[in-house]
């Protein structure tokens, strides 16, 4: 029963100009540009099957971080304003093993999550669909659920197994639900992100976060896109004291510490974040139009290794 009106909540949270917008990119995105409704950033074209390495077509600079060795041997770009951008941020993942902030998160993730689950012994269970080895099941989120017609994304699924097996309230975005997001991811680090792409509820998901990326929006009239796509010439150039950088593997190390802000960060309120700087009214995490999101950034992470808890 609780998962049939969860079910029916988030079907009917998924409304009016949110519908238009996914609609309009699930139907196709050239159509999208063509009508006139919306204004879009020139769509990139994106085969999501390849996940990161589809970024050989995009920016072009997985060539320089596509994994540990390569990044090391680029290490002397870092603090280059010219090139440190190539390098996707990925070397501040090589300082997973020193000790930031994020490790002390993770302690307190760790504690909570073996309370809850001594307590309500199939909590586990349900963020595992099943599993209560959680060892690798980070790597498969989002994933759809039939049984209740949703995609679950991490945060969202452990705000439903609170809610379902302990009877107890972790809203995503808040502490509670985050740190334990967080001790979960890391059950998966270094192992490649594996979410199902081919699955027809998960690429229709897809199709509508892209469009969502794509599509301008607030008083600069800026997209995602604007700082994120090569189509545009601000990706890789400072804009604010930052340099943007492409999409791709971006998800591999959310939740993140967040070093200017001293607390850990997962994608969703990212995105909230930008949305901000871009002058546009964020929405809560776990929004049907961040979880589209999340799916379409996601599937550009694919085959990347976790890396958690990372740091930025």
């Amino acid at each position: 029963m609780h998962n049939r009106i969860g079910a029916q909540t988030k079907r009917a949270r998924v409304g009016g100009a949110l519908v238009a917008i996914a609609l309009a990119a699930g139907a196709g995105t050239v159509a999208a540009q063509q009508s006139g409704a919306r204004e879009y950033v020139p769509f990139d074209d994106i085969d999501p099957t390849l996940g990161h390495l589809a970024d050989m077509e995009f920016s072009g600079t997985v060539r320089y971080w596509k994994d540990e060795e390569t990044l090391r041997r680029h290490l002397s770009w870092v603090g280059d304003p010219e090139n440190e951008w190539k390098l996707n941020y990925k070397h501040r993942d090589l300082e997973y093993d020193e000790l930031h902030g994020g490790h002390f998160y993770l302690e307190e993730g760790e504690a909570a999550f073996r309370e809850l689950s001594e307590r309500h012994p199939g909590f586990a269970g349900c963020i595992g669909w099943g599993e209560a080895d959680l060892v690798g099941a980070a790597t498969q989120y989002p994933r759809y659920d039939p049984e209740t017609n949703a995609i679950w994304t991490l945060e969202g699924r452990i705000e439903h197994c609170a809610k379902a097996i302990a009877g107890q309230e972790l809203p995503q975005g808040s502490p509670g639900n985050t740190r334990l997001s967080l001790y979960v991811k890391s059950l998966s680090h270094g192992m490649p992100i594996d979410m199902d792409i081919g699955q027809p509820a998960l690429r229709i998901a897809y199709e509508r976060g892209k469009g969502l990326f794509y599509m301008k929006a607030g008083q600069f009239n800026f997209a995602c896109a604007t700082c994120h796509s090569p189509r545009t010439p601000v990706m890789g150039r400072r804009l604010r004291g930052q340099t943007s950088t492409t999409p791709f593997a971006f998800v591999a190390h959310f939740p993140t510490y967040r070093s200017p802000r001293g607390t850990v960060e997962t994608l969703q309120e990212r995105i909230g974040l930008c949305s901000r700087q871009m002058r546009v009214m964020p929405l809560r995490p776990g929004d049907p139009a961040y979880v589209d999101l999340e799916v379409f950034l996601t599937a550009l992470s694919n085959g990347y290794p976790i890396v958690s808890p990372g740091v930025r």
